[in-house]
């Protein structure tokens, strides 16, 4: 599912809305997603907000329903700088967010040990550092790529 296509790497935006858009155009470009994905993932993010506040920076894990894939993906992405995304569990508190991972899951199932598996991840001080210290989008991809927990 981590695929080198789906690789954002210091990409430039404004704000949560304009990654969404930049994001889901690509995912819909590359057959990933059906043109409803747009609408369901702001809808739902503004339902349930997905920034988690880790060490050393918070990182943001938004997802959407199975009906609006084609095929299951993880998007990872650094933006170039920061941007205001609201915490999961606690709507009014927001974080500067610049490590987003966008999940497509086509079975609900499956989904909740991905996600154990990206906070066991996420967790990891030296993981988190690698992420941050990246210097080019493939280098990026490695890191994403060798996560402990995805070579099951």
């Amino acid at each position: 599912m981590i695929k080198r296509e789906l690789i954002q790497f210091d990409l430039e935006t404004a704000d949560q809305h304009d990654f969404f858009d930049h994001a889901v155009d690509e995912l819909l470009r590359l057959g990933y997603v059906k043109e409803s994905f747009r609408e369901a993932i702001k809808a739902r993010e503004a339902r349930f907000p997905t920034a988690l506040p880790l060490q050393p920076e918070a990182v943001a894990i938004p997802h959407s329903d199975p009906e609006h894939l084609n095929e299951p993906f993880i998007l990872a992405a650094r933006l170039a700088a920061p941007v205001t995304w609201n915490e999961m569990g606690r709507n009014e508190a927001e974080h500067p967010v610049r490590l987003i991972f966008m999940l497509g899951f086509t079975r609900s199932d499956g989904h909740v040990k991905l996600l154990q598996v990206l906070l066991q991840n996420l967790q990891d001080a030296e993981f988190m550092k690698a992420l941050s210290d990246a210097t080019t989008a493939q280098e990026y991809f490695d890191i994403v790529h060798a996560m402990r927990g995805f070579e099951e």
